[in-house]
């Protein structure tokens, strides 16, 4: 009986530190879990971000801000039902609103050898899958991926942002709120 009681309130101890926790935000403002709410955008539809290394994300945004960066890209089509998003949306639009709103960000272009690395992806919501079995998992359309990389090629930075329309008539708010997501992370005021 003893032995019971102290595995229940072991086990409830345990537990009532993971719910105080789950959703407490680190000393960057961002929860534990990911889950953003930081900026304005972070509140239209669901937003997760990372960061890895204040110094390596502070570096990353001077090169932004002085023109410093490419980026590749790609897109993850719906395997289980069919693919719909990709007869609305060409990679290559959605290139030139990615490029468009880097440069936004340029405050005085210096170029220089050492380039910021990105890459994205845009991924549509595979409505078929199996594993998908909740319909708030169906709703959304899609998200965008943005992935930022120090010289040494490590991950520094990420950020995702579901966008809802099924014809991608939104993709371009998610990919300005994920590049505005990057460049004012653990920066005050902006």
């Amino acid at each position: 009986m003893k032995t019971n009681l102290m595995i229940f309130i072991g086990v409830f101890f345990i537990a009532m530190l993971i719910f105080q926790t789950a959703d407490v935000p680190s000393k960057t403002g961002v929860p534990e879990s990911g889950k953003a709410k930081r900026i304005p955008c972070h509140k239209i539809n669901t937003a997760f971000e990372r960061g890895f290394g204040d110094e390596f994300i502070k570096t990353a945004q001077t090169q932004l801000e002085s023109g410093n960066f490419k980026f590749s890209s790609r897109i993850e089509k719906a395997t289980y039902a069919p693919s719909k998003l990709f007869n609305y949306v060409k990679l290559a639009d959605i290139d030139k609103i990615t490029q468009l709103e880097l440069e936004s960000y340029i405050i005085k272009k210096e170029l220089a050898d050492e380039k910021l690395r990105m890459s994205y992806y845009i991924y549509e919501n595979d409505v078929g899958d199996p594993g998908k079995k909740t319909k708030k998992s169906k709703l959304y359309a899609g998200y965008v991926v943005y992935k930022f990389y120090n010289k040494k090629n490590k991950l520094i930075y990420q950020s995702q942002i579901d966008f809802m329309n099924r014809q991608g008539t939104d993709i371009a708010q998610s990919v300005k709120c994920a590049i505005r997501s990057f460049a004012t992370f653990n920066k005050q005021g902006k």
